[in-house]
């Protein structure tokens, strides 16, 4: 197969994905497609589920029946985001596909090649009569972006007569990734007593710039956290004895993205905020202290603003930071096996104050379920301390890397064959859709390996096309070796 030529054919699936609207939970559209294509490729065993899972038995090239079922996975949905100014809706609007040199892109919007790239290029290879392969089970899953609906609803039945899976959905040609981390959604409540402010004086003390970022990929990377820093600030300026009242404080966008800004509402005693600035001065030079390497954009500032109608009662503004302040933001511990892995981490990802109360997203991973598991022993005592109520999700199971696995000897010397130099071998401190797999079977043997994307989830997202061409080599030269 010649590179231009794979390119190419993958390029030709994927742009009828692209033609398909396909935000999270709303996958019906692109759901029907995938079937349709199918059935216009020949394959008869199909089964669209009832969140709209595509699962397609592929059978076994001549020769190759006796190999081991093997199951190609990727997801269909993805993150619709546009630049400001471009006429686009999610789920009416086609992507509009870029190509430049060796890059693909969408014109002002995200692309889609997480995961559109996996579908593709499955497609793509049970096309290619000189692809050998054994009884391949393909498994499209939705709303893997926002809440892994998909892989929560999938049939059992699907992964546990399987022995290899080939995941999709990695970010990075050269590394394999042989592990993924469990989590656990978790939000506290404080509900709340307002009253007029007693206060002179309005201000917003923001904290503001910070470098922010994936809570699994960079909790690990010596970041602050906006919301806790704020917390360290408020707590400041208590011991410096400043009586302030608390109308509200905000700050996040999502539970797994580490905070870049939060802000507080506060009604000052006097009209002087010298004292304040002095404090917050002082709160800035230790964050420089601890994470001047890492932080160097952030800032804490004040700013007037007019004069709420409420406050928080006192004891509702006390609690609410010290919860603030014991929530640990950042790892707890690393992996005994692989040192440059976090084994237990935590993000205070969201904070939203309501009329009635006050709302924390809080986001717990790790690469252990048993860790994961002690860990949620210790979230409602936080409820406890705090005077808080504490709403704790099921657990999002973590994929655990496997000693024995046969599958990753196999693909790597595929990959170092094909590429010139051997793959880098990592586990990863986000959550796969193979987490899932693994908890329905243990005995699963699976690798997830993608092309290199550049800027997933923004509309600055790309695709390297030459990496495109690698994995299907990669994933043609594995799958007849999988006895």
């Amino acid at each position: 197969m010649k590179d231009n030529e794979i390119i190419e054919g993958v390029l030709k699936e994927f742009a009828g994905l692209a033609k398909c609207p396909r935000p999270s939970r709303h996958e019906k559209i692109v759901s029907d497609y995938i079937v349709k294509r199918l059935g216009e490729l020949g394959i008869t065993q199909v089964v669209q589920d009832d969140v709209y899972n595509v699962i397609a038995d592929v059978p076994a090239t001549p020769g190759c029946e006796d190999l081991a079922l093997t199951i190609v996975q990727g997801h269909m949905d993805m993150v619709c985001v546009a630049k400001p100014g471009v006429d686009y809706d999610p789920l009416t609007s086609e992507i509009k596909l870029v190509r430049e040199g060796n890059i693909l892109r969408a014109d002002g919007t995200s692309l889609g090649a997480d995961d559109g790239i996996a579908v593709a290029v499955a497609l793509y290879l049970i096309q290619q009569p000189d692809v050998q392969h054994g009884p391949l089970r393909l498994i499209f899953t939705v709303d893997e972006e926002t809440g892994m609906t998909g892989a929560t609803h999938l049939d059992p039945k699907y992964v546990q007569d399987a022995k290899y899976v080939l995941n999709c959905d990695s970010e990075y040609i050269d590394v394999l990734c042989v592990g993924s981390a469990g989590s656990v959604h978790t939000h506290f409540y404080r509900t709340l007593t307002r009253r007029q402010p007693q206060g002179a004086k309005a201000v917003a003390v923001m904290t503001k710039d910070f470098v922010g970022g994936h809570s699994g990929e960079t909790i690990n990377a010596g970041k602050s956290n906006a919301i806790k820093a704020l917390a360290h600030t408020l707590r400041r300026l208590t011991d410096a004895g400043i009586a302030y009242e608390l109308a509200s404080i905000d700050g996040g966008v999502a539970a797994n993205a580490i905070p870049s800004s939060a802000e507080a509402l506060l009604v000052l005693p006097d009209a002087d905020t010298a004292v304040v600035q002095a404090v917050l001065d002082e709160a800035k030079a230790e964050l420089d202290l601890v994470y001047g390497e890492v932080e160097k954009t952030a800032a804490i500032v004040m700013e007037d603003r007019p004069m709420p109608e409420t406050v928080l009662a006192a004891d509702d503004a006390k609690a609410v930071v010290q919860l603030l302040l014991i929530l640990h933001c950042g790892v707890f511990a690393m992996n005994q096996t692989l040192p440059k892995l976090p084994d237990l981490s935590a993000n205070v990802g969201t904070i939203r104050t309501e009329e009635e109360r006050v709302a924390i997203q809080y986001f717990p991973r790790s690469s252990s379920d048993a860790r994961l598991r002690e860990f949620m022993q210790v979230l409602p005592v936080y409820g406890e301390l705090t005077g808080c109520t504490v709403d704790i999700a099921s657990p999002e199971p973590a994929w655990t890397e496997n000693p024995r696995s046969q599958l990753l000897p196999i693909i790597s010397e595929v990959y170092t064959a094909e590429a010139g130099h051997a793959p880098r071998v990592e586990a990863m401190h986000g959550g796969l859709e193979t987490g899932y797999f693994y908890a329905m079977n243990p005995n699963l043997d699976i690798v997830s390996v993608g092309p290199t994307t550049h800027a997933i989830h923004s509309a600055d997202e790309s695709l390297e096309l030459d990496t495109v061409a690698l994995l299907v080599r990669i994933i043609a030269g594995t799958l007849p070796k999988l006895k």
